[in-house]
């Protein structure tokens, strides 16, 4: 397993793993009156830039790949299906449905998919977060990545507060569990230190930025 640094994707085996791409999020922030361009274009080519570059087969979207939550917006219909059919061209599509994933079984007739509590690949139990995996995938894995959480962390001077996206390498459920960055550029996050979830070990976590600084460990004792 490889995180690919400046970028928030890991290359597992033959796969290329990104997650939290929601797409249709310019609609909604289009009703709170924010008027920006979609960026499904730019992380489509993105994706086939990495998938070039790292020689990868296979493409897991690891949950969330639209932002309405129960429903398909206008921007989501017309664009999810292009976004798969040309990446489908460059590599074999696996969707994990995430809890923004509503109403997306429909649009997914060209891809495999499997439902939040993911699938085993390798050694590691892929899933999207808001659900935890199926006991017998834990079982037989290794490690357990998930998306879902937005990590970021929230770097604080006199001067005001800067945000960075940040890998976290903490524990759950008796395995090492990665959780990875948000793809989408625009998305803000949970600062890893506010992260709350019954089933995740979070004291002790190794945080590293996306350029492969790291951060340290996390203590949230202190």
């Amino acid at each position: 397993m490889h995180l690919l640094w400046d970028k928030p994707a890991i290359l597992l085996n033959d796969a290329l793993l990104v997650g939290d791409l929601h797409i249709g999020l310019e609609q909604e922030l289009f009703y709170h009156g924010i008027r920006l361009a979609s960026t499904t274009k730019r992380m489509k080519e993105k994706i086939i830039e990495m998938l070039k570059e790292t020689g990868a087969e296979k493409l897991f979207l690891m949950g969330d790949l639209k932002h309405r939550i129960a429903s398909v917006s206008a921007q989501e219909a017309r664009e999810i299906p292009e976004f798969l059919k040309e990446l489908s061209k460059h590599a074999e599509i696996t969707v994990i449905l995430g809890n923004h994933d509503g109403g997306l079984k429909p649009y997914l007739k060209e891809v495999n998919f499997y439902d939040a509590r993911g699938f085993v690949y390798t050694d590691q139990c892929l899933i999207h977060g808001s659900a935890k995996p199926l006991p017998n995938d834990l079982k037989k894995s290794k490690g357990i990545i998930a998306s879902h959480w937005h990590p970021v962390y929230t770097f604080r001077d006199r001067l005001g507060a800067q945000t960075e996206k940040v890998w976290v390498q903490a524990h759950a459920l008796g395995k090492p569990l990665l959780l990875m960055p948000s793809f989408n550029p625009l998305l803000g996050g949970v600062d890893v230190r506010k992260i709350t979830n019954k089933w995740i070990e979070l004291n002790n976590a190794e945080i590293t930025l996306l350029d492969g600084v790291s951060l340290g460990k996390l203590s949230l004792n202190s």
